[in-house]
């Protein structure tokens, strides 16, 4: 599925830039002990977008010991990984005028310093197709992720984010789950899942509906 990432930044109300090399992370500061948290928009691999739901506000996972005391639902993962287009569209041009001259290293350093121009003008692109939608722990299957896509929209926007609420209007659409507090999946792992707020938000830290 084809997604703009600048939806998810607008959302999320971040200001600064999101571009290859680049980690923004956008706090969620919330009263009470082990519930803030944070997202992270992790850029570091050029073709891969990696947007992650964790626990803490470092912007880095946190180690067993201490992400225990964090409700469940963030003890297992929770992210979304998209391919990026490419954003150097003068590369194969570069290439080309470089062909019978020596020094190929000079013809790198040409290339990303155009990527590096492009950047800093604003003109990388934030088209990507997702990968991967891994919901507490629970893969989605594909036919999911446009619904779960709308609902981190609506997540990032809010005061903060709530885990469950993710797999609003998302039923029997569950891949692969995988266990939380660091175990290993062991054998057929495939799940169904039914979204039911007034009996789950109980269950990891939320408050159910009145």
């Amino acid at each position: 599925m084809q997604v703009n990432v600048q939806e998810l930044i607008d959302g999320a109300g971040l200001k600064d830039p999101l571009y290859p090399g680049k980690k923004l992370v956008k706090k969620y500061q919330v009263q009470g002990d082990h519930k803030s948290h944070c997202v992270v928009f992790d850029w570091q691999k050029t073709d891969l977008l990696r947007v992650e739901l964790l626990a803490g506000l470092s912007g880095r996972p946190l180690q067993l010991k201490d992400l225990k005391h964090y409700p469940v639902s963030f003890q297992a993962a929770t992210y979304l990984d998209i391919e990026m287009d490419e954003t150097d569209e003068d590369e194969d041009e570069d290439e080309e005028g470089s062909k019978g001259k020596s020094g190929g290293g000079g013809k790198k350093q040409k290339a990303n310093l155009n990527a590096f121009d492009k950047l800093a003008e604003g003109a990388v692109s934030l088209n990507g197709e997702i990968q991967k939608f891994v919901l507490m722990g629970k893969e989605i299957a594909e036919q999911a992720y446009a619904q779960a896509f709308e609902n981190l929209k609506e997540q990032l926007g809010q005061a903060k984010v709530m885990a469950m609420d993710l797999m609003k209007d998302i039923s029997d659409v569950i891949k692969k789950a995988t266990p939380g507090g660091g175990l290993e999946a062991k054998g057929d792992e495939s799940i169904k899942y039914k979204y039911d707020s007034e009996r789950t938000a109980p269950m990891f830290g939320g408050i159910a509906p009145s």
